[in-house]
């Protein structure tokens, strides 16, 4: 069946509409993240970011790692963070350690990682971060306000989509909604026992398992145990494909990768 010209000019209306209020979505959503006045309040609480790490080259491992120790909110309170790394193979470790993260050593598989800096951390909530991504500076100040709540358990955060981000900005929504994302995401600590934390007995080599039971298993068990929140203070991947696109990042915040 062909469309009849004001058919087509309604769906041309459409799409430009939805374009449009993409672009102004992921533009508000970029100057949050950046923007110096953005007001920093205390966390409700210690706060224990951990870090795993495997065979990240030197440039992306400090990248990531300073960028999560230059964030506004620990400038501000220092003394409610603490920082471990986790992980000993195929990394600079002289990197974490200069940086004053604590480093333990895992066994292999991310969740692994992620459950001994869990068991050995002394925060009320744990953020999960990771080794290959940057994290612009008021990304853990937006990450943590929630946690006001009491209510609340966990905050999880979107990736930036780059060139691609005018057109998916809602439908991220779709996704990062639902999940706990393993690039960028919090969870208290109390929650993370009370729901039995991570299971170990999944198959950490097969990417779909681990994604499976790292994002929206542990999410579903966590949304039995109270809020979910997700927030839209979006993490910059550098790692893989990610590097060489660089480019589709606004002008200007290009720097993180140097």
């Amino acid at each position: 069946m062909v469309l009849a010209v004001s058919e087509l000019r309604g769906v041309a209306t459409a799409l430009s509409l939805y374009g449009f209020l993409n672009s102004l979505g992921s533009s508000a959503s970029w100057r949050r993240v950046f923007d110096s006045d953005y007001p920093v309040s205390p966390p409700p609480g210690r706060v224990s970011v951990v870090v795993p790490g495997w065979c990240e080259p030197p440039w992306l491992l400090w990248t990531s790692l300073s960028s999560l120790r230059s964030q506004r909110v620990v400038a501000e309170y220092p003394s409610l963070f603490e920082y471990i790394f986790v992980g000993c193979t195929g990394v600079d470790l002289d990197i974490p350690r200069s940086l004053g993260y604590r480093i333990l050593c895992a066994p292999r598989g991310k969740l692994n990682a992620r459950h001994l800096g869990t068991l050995h951390s002394t925060g009320d909530i744990i953020v999960a971060a990771d080794a290959d991504s940057y994290y612009p500076p008021n990304w853990l100040t937006l990450l943590l306000e929630p946690f006001s709540d009491p209510g609340v358990v966990a905050t999880t955060t979107p990736t930036w989509q780059g060139w691609l981000e005018p057109a998916v900005y809602y439908l991220k929504l779709l996704v990062y909604a639902n999940k706990m994302s393993g690039r960028g995401s919090a969870y208290r600590r109390e929650a993370y026992f009370k729901t039995g934390g991570f299971n170990l007995a999944v198959d950490q080599s097969n990417i779909r398992e681990l994604q499976l039971e790292e994002e929206i298993l542990f999410h579903r068990r966590l949304t039995e145990a109270g809020r979910v929140v997700y927030v839209d203070a979006p993490v910059i991947h550098l790692g893989g494909a990610a590097r060489r696109g660089l480019r589709a990042y606004p002008r200007g915040k290009r720097t993180y990768a140097h």
